[in-house]
């Protein structure tokens, strides 16, 4: 119990940090594995579907997803900033904290909240489809790269154009990627501001017992 309450509540959410950064890598290792497969994949693989994606890559970076990302990593970078530059000998000990009634409940508003987001993160993983994904993109550059395509075009009179309809499901495709990146950088970003919430709060109290 004596370590217990000797324990710097700082360098024990450095820990934390770097905790929760390996076992949310390891939990999502097989998604970012095959999604980088599918990234190296592209060019050799779908070379004209990939010319099609560079004409749609703004309705995948939009302004849901910068915004956001520019919210996390301006917290993350605030928070690196305090705890390693301005206050690198920071000590504020458990001890301290469970002594004074109204600092437990100031750490505990701001630690339950980051501890729940963080659960949620660790325990809700995304899943990729792989084959499906590549079967999809095969389809796709098929029809990008037939000889049956011009022929299609000429007999219905342009009526069914097999690029326009690829080069209309790459679109909606991308828009719903992006949606899905929007939802999940907005909560990084909340996930970001509860931790850095956490941190000053404890450096606060820091300051406020020095």
């Amino acid at each position: 119990m004596h370590s217990l309450d000797s324990a710097n509540l700082i360098r024990v959410f450095d820990f934390y940090l770097a905790a929760t950064l390996l076992i949310s890598f390891v939990r999502r290792y097989p998604v970012y594995l095959d999604g980088v497969r599918v990234a190296l994949a592209l060019r050799g693989r779908w070379p004209k579907l990939v010319a099609r994606l560079k004409d749609h890559h703004g309705v995948l970076v939009t302004s849901q997803v910068l915004v956001p990302t520019g919210v996390a990593l301006a917290l993350m970078t605030a928070q690196t900033v305090c705890s390693r530059l301005l206050w690198p000998d920071a000590a504020i000990t458990v001890g301290e904290v469970a002594a004074s009634g109204w600092m437990r409940l100031a750490v505990l508003a701001v630690l339950v909240p980051m501890v729940l987001v963080d659960g949620y993160f660790l325990v809700r993983v995304g899943q990729f489809d792989r084959r499906e994904t590549e079967q999809y993109l095969d389809r796709a550059e098929h029809w990008l790269s037939s000889w049956k395509t011009p022929v299609i075009r000429t007999v219905t009179l342009g009526y069914v154009d097999p690029e326009r309809i690829v080069d209309a499901e790459v679109r909606k495709g991308l828009s719903q990627l992006g949606e899905t990146v929007a939802w999940v950088m907005r909560w990084v970003a909340i996930q970001a501001g509860c931790r850095v919430a956490f941190g000053l709060t404890i450096w606060v109290l820091w300051a406020a017992g020095g």
